[in-house]
């Protein structure tokens, strides 16, 4: 994984983009979703071409989910039955 804080957000998304499908987040245009991985990037705003604009230009959080994160509720039951 490449040192998310400290690269440019695009510069993260090509870099992870080598190892497994990224997508921009269809409901934020600032934040990126790594699915296969079940981690998304976010920033408050997207400042891809302003360096100093440094909340917009890198990622200011990451978020690590476990399988079944975002299911539905008939997704999570399926799920638990199966692990039953």
């Amino acid at each position: 994984m490449p040192p998310v804080f400290a690269l440019p957000a695009r510069e993260v998304v090509r870099r992870v983009g080598e190892f497994t499908s990224i997508e921009e987040d269809p409901d934020d245009d600032a934040s990126f979703i790594a699915p296969d991985l079940l981690v998304s990037f976010w920033r408050p705003f997207a400042a891809d071409d302003e360096p100093e604009e440094e909340q917009g230009y890198y990622f200011s959080s990451v978020l690590l989910a476990r399988p079944g994160y975002d299911d539905t509720p008939a997704q999570a039951a399926e799920r638990l039955q199966r692990s039953s």
